[in-house]
C-alpha cells in the first residue's frame, strides 16, 4: 500500500475484454467489460494469455491494465 497526502490506494490490475466483433454502430463503452480485479500482475498476465488463447479467433480481446483502489482511511 501507498500512502499519498490525501488517499491511501493499493495497486490493483483489471482484466479487460473488448469485443471486437460489434460493429461500428456500438459505442465503444458498450464494447469493453471488465472482468475481473486482482491485486497481483502475474496472476493478471497469466490470466489474460489463457482467455486470449481461450477465445482466439472470436473477434474478443484480452488485456491487463494497472490501477488503484483508493481505501479511505
Amino acid at each position: 500500500m501507498t500512502k499519498s497526502t490525501r488517499h491511501l490506494h493499493e495497486k490493483v490490475y483489471a482484466i479487460i475484454r473488448v469485443d471486437l466483433f460489434q460493429g461500428e454502430s456500438v459505442q465503444l463503452r458498450n464494447k469493453i467489460t471488465v472482468k475481473k480485479v486482482v491485486r497481483d500482475r502475474e496472476v493478471a498476465e497469466k490470466e489474460v494469455d489463457r482467455l486470449n488463447r481461450l477465445q482466439a479467433g472470436k473477434d474478443v480481446e484480452y488485456f491487463w491494465q494497472m490501477s488503484r483502489l483508493h481505501i479511505d482511511g
